[in-house]
């Protein structure tokens, strides 16, 4: 069970190592560490070792070999775990926020699992659904400049209220599209705030100012907001923030910066049952299994290795053997059974016969 345990692990692994450098040795050598830090962290977290080598290929697949790989890796683990999603979709969230930022630390990515989870907490809309949409407006985001609490601000005002969280990350950029392509009425509003564009106005006054300043600018009329806003879904999401959901996206953008520490408050709340216990403590066997077997592995290895030249030579005896005396005895066989077939009939017929006359003799 060890071995077929460590088996496992190292095919796992070894998908691990398609995506490292180096010379063989120094492959071989990342890849045995990566492996001691993935048992690690499934230990820590109750998460079996299949999902975190599927993230971990997607960590160094997004972020690169890292120092922080690790530490990327359960950080993404235990958002997963929070959030009912696969460790690879919170990479995916995780990786599209740090990198569409511009900074793929450890401490960003936390920062971005705490910022998810708050939104998860304020808004209408699940770590999955979020993980799918928000890579949308990332870039778009920090090119404008909006503020990462900015941007979950809204999601977290928005979702369930004008729309899923797919159709919230449509609408948000859509947005972004007008403040960095303005309209020719947008552009004369902003000229007439002091700003040259819609970046100018965001460094200023943040994202919620710039949108309240433009309604404000026309006195909230919905046409003349629309003139601004040449979308429909542009103009859904900027009516909703400058008038009804204000207070709300002030209020929840507020939150946002006092998210610190939400993704290990969610991994505890959830983790906190029977049920996941009992997964952790089969984790715990499963892996120590694993660690167990991968000491024997190399010797298993080397038996199999040492094994293989004499299994092909026995093969191939045992197939020469097969195609010089089976074979042809074989059609023999078959040759004089189709010449003999009359023969042979009469005398299984007879056979029948005889055993049939025997049964009757001995019920008599």
């Amino acid at each position: 069970a060890a071995v077929n345990a460590a088996a496992e692990y190292q095919t796992q692994l070894a998908n691990i190592s398609t995506l490292l450098t180096g010379t063989e040795a120094e492959v071989a050598a990342r890849t045995a560490e990566i492996g001691d830090q993935v048992l690690e962290v499934s230990n820590r977290t109750g998460v079996a070792t299949e999902n975190l080598t599927d993230g971990m290929y997607q960590v160094i697949s997004a972020f690169g070999d890292s120092a922080d790989a690790a530490s990327i890796l359960e950080t993404a683990a235990k958002s997963a775990a929070a959030g009912n999603a696969t460790t690879a979709d919170s990479i995916n969230l995780l990786s599209a926020v740090t990198k569409g930022y511009g900074d793929t630390s450890a401490a960003a990515v936390q920062k971005a699992a705490d910022l998810s989870f708050a939104t998860v907490r304020l808004g209408q809309t699940s770590f999955p659904e979020l993980a799918a949409s928000v890579m949308q407006v990332t870039n778009a985001s920090n090119t404008l400049g909006v503020k990462q609490e900015e941007l979950f601000g809204v999601f977290a005002t928005a979702t369930g209220v004008t729309g899923k969280t797919s159709e919230v990350a449509t609408q948000l950029k859509a947005v972004y599209s007008n403040l960095l392509k303005p309209t020719t009425a947008m552009q004369k509003a902003l000229e007439q705030l002091g700003y040259t564009s819609g970046q100018a106005a965001i460094a200023d006054l943040g994202f919620q100012g710039t949108l309240d300043a433009l309604a404000n600018s026309v006195n909230k009329d919905s046409s003349a907001m629309a003139a601004m806003f040449s979308s429909t879904e542009a103009l859904n999401l900027a009516l909703g923030l400058t008038g009804d959901l204000s207070e709300q996206l002030a209020s929840k953008t507020a939150e946002m910066y006092e998210a610190a520490g939400a993704a290990d408050t969610a991994f505890q709340r959830q983790t906190n049952t029977l049920k996941y216990t009992i997964q952790t403590v089969k984790n715990l066997g499963q892996n120590f299994l694993t660690q167990i077997g991968t000491n024997i592995l190399p010797y298993v290895n080397n038996l199999a290795k040492a094994a293989l030249p004499k299994v092909q030579n026995a093969l191939e005896a045992a197939g020469d053997y097969v195609e010089s005396t089976i074979i042809p005895t074989a059609e023999k066989a078959v040759k004089w059974i189709g010449e003999n077939k009359t023969a042979i009939l009469a005398v299984a017929s007879a056979a029948i016969t005889a055993v049939g006359a025997f049964k009757a003799l001995q019920a008599a």
